[in-house]
C-alpha cells in the first residue's frame, strides 16, 4: 500500500539523517516484520534511476538534458521532483528516433509562447469594454471570491501560461509528429531545464533559495512557509505548486483538460452530480456541525487554489452569460472552463439555463523548473499553520497587525469584538452596497458563510486572550514578542485540536492508531508539500456534511434556522447582537448531515448563489488532471478493476449501477465521485481510498513541519511544562475562553449523550499561559503552589492526554 511504501522509505531516510551506516540500516530493516512484502519508496527510487540510466545509455541529448530518473541523480537543488509513480517515459527505441532537444530549440518556444500570451492583450481589452465580467453579487464574483487570487500569484500564473504554451509547443513541434503519446512526449518534455530561458532566474528565484542563518534558527517559522526545512527553503512555500502522487492526465500531455479513455468527452459534471445526488435529509446522530466546520477550516488553512484573472487588464473572468447561456465565441476567455448544463436538467431547465460558470485554475512554476505538464498552485502555505488567520506572506501578516499589544485587528460591532470589517466589501463579498457586512482576514473565503465566519473570528478572540494574557505575564515584553508567542501559541492549539480531537472523529482513529505508532519526529528528507489529489478532491467530502439550515441558539436553546443560500459570502449573522454565539451554540448542537452523495438543494443548485458545488469539484478535478478514481484506489492497496462490477468490494450495487450509465469504463471515474462512492470503513465516516490519500498527507505535513508543536529536538519546541499545557487544548475550551458560553460538552464534535455530557466550564481542561511567564516575572514558591492547586481542582477528573 501507499502509505507502508512511504512509512518504510521514511524510516530508512530517518536512519540516514542520524547518520546510521548504510549496512546498520540495511541489517535494521531486514529485521523489520512484514518489510520484505513490500517495496519501498526508496526501492522505487532506485528502479527509477536504473531505468535511466537505461535509457540515457543509448540515446543523445542536448548538453544540458537528461530523463527525469537521471535527473535525480544530476540535480541536488530539486525541490519538488516530478511524480514517482506510474511515470510513463518513452521507451529507448522511441528515444533513438527523437531528434536532440537544445536551449536553441526550447527558446524558440518560449518566443513563440509570448507572442502568444502578448496576443491576449486585444481580446481582454474588449471583454473589459464589452463589460464582460462578473457583477456585484454575482455568481460568478462569487467564485472569483472562492479563488481570489494575489497580485504575486498572477505574476508566477503569466510566467508559467508562457511555459506550459512553449512546452505545448515543444511536445508538437520534438516529438508528437513521431508517434509519441502524449504522456509520454510531456515526460520527455519535463527533462527540459529552464537554466538557459528567460525565466530560469525567477523559477531558482522561486523554488532554489538559500535561507539566512537567522531565519533558520529562528523559533518562529515565517508567514510564507519559507526556510522551514534546513536544505530545501522553498518547500511548503506559499504560491508553489501541488505534488502529485500520480502522473498527470492531460488530454494533450501538457494542460487540456482529462478526457476519457477512448479520448472522447467525459460525461458533463453537471449531469454527473444531478445523477448521483439528491436532497435527502440524513443526520449523522454521532457528529456535530463543528466537525464540518472545522474540516472546511483547516482545509482553508492547507488549500487555497486562485482561480484566473486576465492576464493584462487584471479584472475577473465571467465564462458565462448573465442569463445562464454560453458566451459568444468572441467573448471566451481561454482560461475559460465553463460546465455543461443539459437541457433536461431537473432544476434548470425551467430556467433555460445551460451554462454554469467555471474559470481555471492559477499555476506556477513547476517544482524541478523544468518545462512539461502545467502545476497547479498552493496560495496558501503547505503547512497547517494558521495562515488563514494570520495570512501567508508578510504584507497581508503586518496588515491584520495592531500596532500595539501584540493583537490582531478587530471591530467592535453592538459592543462585542469581530473581525476587523473589509474595506471594500463589494469586491470581497456578495452584498450590494459598501455598507453591507463584510469582514478582513488572513483569507478571503473566511465569509464563505457565518458557520465559517465564525470559526475566524473565535480564533482571532483566542490570538488577543493570548496575547493580554502574557503581556500581564511578562510586562517587559514588546508588542513584536507578545504577537509572535501568542501566535505560536495559536497555532500549535490548531494543531493540537486537529490530531488529537479531530482526526479521531473523522477516521474512528487515534493518530497512533491511525499511523501504526510511527512517528520519528521532524524528518528533513519528508516534503510536506500538499498533494493535488488531496486539495482537489480527497478533501471536498465536507460539502456533504453541511445543511442548509443554518441554526441559531439562544441561551435557552431557542432554534433560528436561516437559509444557507441566503447567507453566502453574506456574513451579517455573525455581527448582529449575540449572532456569533448563536451560531457557534447551533455549531456544536446541530447535528451534521451524513457523508454520501445527499447534497442539499443549497449546495447542489444554489452554491455561491447558482452553481453545483460537486459539479464544481468535479470540473476541477479535469482541469488539474488528476487521473481517474480507479488508479488511486489501485495505489492505495485496492486491487485493480476492469469492469464495473469489480467495484462492489468498496462500493454499494446501486451506486455502481449508476455509475456504469454515466461512465464509459471505470478507468473514466473522476476521483472525487470514485471517493464519495466509497461505503465508509466501520468506525470512520470515510471509505478506504479517502483515508488512504488523507492520512499520507496529513503524516507528512507533521514530519515535513520543521515547527511542528510537538516536534521537540527543533529550534521552534515548547518546553515540557507548555507542551503539557498545548496539551490540554480543545474547541470546548476555546469557546468557553472567547465566547459568553458557561456550559458545553467536553467534545464539541460529538453531540450531547450519557459519554459526552454538558459540563460547566469549569470542568473543561485550560491551558495555564503561566507556563509562558518569564523567569524573571515569575512569583514566588507560594503564589505558584497556591495556583497551581486552584488550576488543578479546576481541571479535576481530565487527564492531559
Amino acid at each position: 500500500m501507499l502509505f507502508k511504501r512511504i512509512i518504510e522509505g521514511k524510516s530508512m531516510l530517518n536512519a540516514d539523517a542520524k547518520n546510521i551506516s548504510p549496512e546498520k540500516c540495511s541489517r535494521r530493516r531486514s529485521e523489520c516484520d512484514g518489510c520484505s512484502e513490500h517495496s519501498t519508496i526508496l526501492e522505487e527510487m532506485m528502479k527509477m534511476v536504473l531505468l535511466g540510466v537505461v535509457l540515457w545509455a543509448g540515446v543523445t541529448f542536448g548538453s544540458h538534458v537528461a530523463p527525469y530518473p537521471l535527473n535525480l541523480i544530476l540535480s541536488t537543488d530539486i525541490s519538488h521532483p516530478p511524480p514517482m509513480y506510474d511515470y510513463p517515459f518513452p521507451s529507448a527505441e522511441m528515444l533513438r528516433r527523437l531528434p536532440p532537444v537544445t536551449a536553441l530549440h526550447t527558446n524558440r518556444s518560449i518566443r513563440i509562447s509570448k507572442l502568444e500570451v502578448s496576443m491576449l492583450e486585444r481580446l481582454e481589452i474588449n471583454l473589459q469594454s464589452a463589460g464582460i465580467a462578473p457583477k456585484t453579487g454575482s455568481v460568478a464574483l462569487g467564485l472569483a471570491i472562492d479563488g481570489s487570487v494575489s497580485e504575486n500569484a498572477m505574476h508566477y500564473e503569466k510566467s508559467s501560461m508562457t511555459i506550459t504554451k512553449a512546452s505545448q509547443n515543444l511536445v508538437y513541434t520534438r516529438c508528437r509528429r513521431y508517434g509519441l503519446p502524449n504522456d509520454e512526449c510531456a515526460s520527455f518534455i519535463s527533462t527540459l531545464n529552464l537554466r538557459e530561458s528567460e525565466f530560469g532566474g525567477e523559477c531558482a528565484a522561486l523554488e532554489r533559495f538559500t535561507c539566512h542563518t537567522n531565519k533558520m534558527s529562528s523559533k518562529y517559522r515565517t508567514f510564507d512557509g519559507s526556510c522551514n526545512n534546513p536544505v530545501r527553503s522553498s518547500w511548503g512555500q506559499a504560491l508553489t505548486g501541488y505534488k502529485r502522487l500520480l502522473h498527470p492526465r492531460y488530454a494533450d500531455g501538457i494542460e487540456e483538460p482529462r478526457r476519457a479513455i477512448s479520448h472522447s468527452a467525459l460525461p458533463s459534471p453537471r449531469a454527473v452530480s444531478t445523477k448521483l445526488t439528491s436532497n435527502l435529509d440524513v443526520p449523522n446522530n454521532g457528529k456535530t456541525m463543528a466537525l464540518a466546520i472545522w474540516s472546511q477550516f483547516i482545509y482553508h488553512d492547507l488549500v487555497h487554489t486562485p482561480v484566473r484573472k486576465t492576464i493584462h487588464t487584471n479584472q475577473a473572468i465571467r465564462c458565462c452569460d448573465n442569463d445562464g447561456f454560453p458566451l459568444s465565441p468572441r467573448y471566451i476567455h481561454p482560461s475559460c472552463m465553463p460546465i455543461s448544463v443539459p437541457h433536461d436538467d431537473p432544476f434548470y431547465k425551467e430556467k433555460y439555463v445551460t451554462c454554469m460558470e467555471y474559470t481555471r485554475s492559477v499555476t506556477t512554476y513547476r517544482g524541478d523548473c523544468t518545462f512539461g505538464a502545467a502545476e497547479q498552485m498552493n496560495q496558501a502555505t503547505h503547512f497547517l499553520d494558521g495562515s488563514n488567520i494570520y495570512g501567508a506572506n508578510s504584507y497581508d501578516a503586518a496588515a491584520l497587525r495592531e500596532r500595539t499589544g501584540g493583537l490582531l485587528k478587530t471591530a467592535q460591532i453592538e459592543d462585542e469584538e469581530h473581525l476587523p470589517l473589509a474595506a471594500n466589501p463589494t469586491e470581497q463579498c456578495l452584498v450590494d452596497s459598501k455598507t453591507g457586512t463584510c469582514f478582513n482576514a488572513g483569507d478571503a473565503r473566511a465569509n464563505t458563510h457565518p458557520w465559517l465566519a465564525s470559526m475566524y473570528s473565535i480564533w482571532v478572540r483566542e490570538h488577543n486572550r493570548i496575547a493580554r494574557t502574557l503581556a500581564t505575564l511578562n510586562p517587559g515584553w514588546n508588542s513584536d514578542r507578545l504577537y509572535h508567542e501568542a501566535r505560536r501559541i495559536v497555532i500549535a492549539e490548531l494543531q493540537h485540536i486537529t490530531y488529537k480531537t479531530w482526526l479521531p472523529a473523522l477516521t474512528g482513529r487515534s493518530f497512533d492508531e491511525l499511523y501504526e505508532s510511527y512517528d520519528p519526529g521532524y524528518v528533513s528528507e519528508i516534503d510536506p508539500t500538499i498533494t493535488n489529489s488531496f486539495a482537489t478532491a480527497a478533501f471536498h467530502f465536507v460539502n456533504s456534511l453541511l445543511d442548509q439550515d443554518i441554526e441559531l441558539v439562544d441561551k435557552d436553546n431557542s432554534v433560528t434556522p436561516h437559509r444557507l443560500l441566503n447567507n453566502y459570502f453574506k456574513p451579517e449573522l455573525v455581527s448582529q447582537k449575540g449572532g456569533l454565539e448563536k451560531i457557534l451554540r447551533g455549531m456544536v448542537s446541530q447535528k451534521s448531515q451524513g457523508l454520501d452523495f445527499n447534497y442539499d438543494d443549497d449546495l447542489r443548485h444554489q452554491w455561491l448563489g447558482g452553481l453545483d458545488v460537486l459539479a464544481v469539484d468535479i470540473q476541477r478535478g479535469r482541469d488539474h488532471g488528476l487521473p481517474g478514481y480507479t488508479q488511486y484506489r489501485t495505489l492505495c492497496g485496492l486491487p485493480a478493476v476492469s469492469s464495473f462490477q469489480q467495484l462492489t468490494d468498496v462500493m454499494p450495487e446501486e451506486t455502481i449501477t449508476k455509475l456504469s450509465k454515466l461512465y464509459e469504463q471505470p478507468g473514466d471515474i473522476d476521483l472525487v465521485i470514485g471517493l464519495m462512492a466509497e461505503s465508509p470503513v466501520p468506525g470512520s465516516l470515510l471509505g478506504p481510498t479517502a483515508i488512504c490519500i488523507i492520512k499520507e498527507q496529513l503524516w507528512r505535513t507533521k514530519a515535513g513541519d520543521r515547527y511542528f508543536y510537538s516536534h521537540q529536538d527543533e529550534a521552534g519546541k515548547f518546553t515540557k511544562r507548555q507542551l503539557a499545557e498545548i496539551k490540554r487544548s480543545s474547541l470546548a475550551r476555546l469557546l468557553c475562553d472567547n465566547t459568553p458560553f458557561d456550559r458545553i460538552q467536553k467534545d464539541a464534535f460529538q453531540p450531547v449523550s450519557e459519554s459526552n455530557p454538558i459540563v460547566p466550564c469549569e470542568e473543561i481542561k485550560k491551558v495555564n499561559l503561566e507556563a509562558w511567564q518569564a523567569s524573571t516575572e515569575q512569583p514566588d514558591i507560594l503564589t505558584r503552589t497556591n495556583n497551581w492547586l486552584k488550576n488543578k481542582v479546576g481541571s479535576s477528573g481530565n487527564s492531559t492526554k
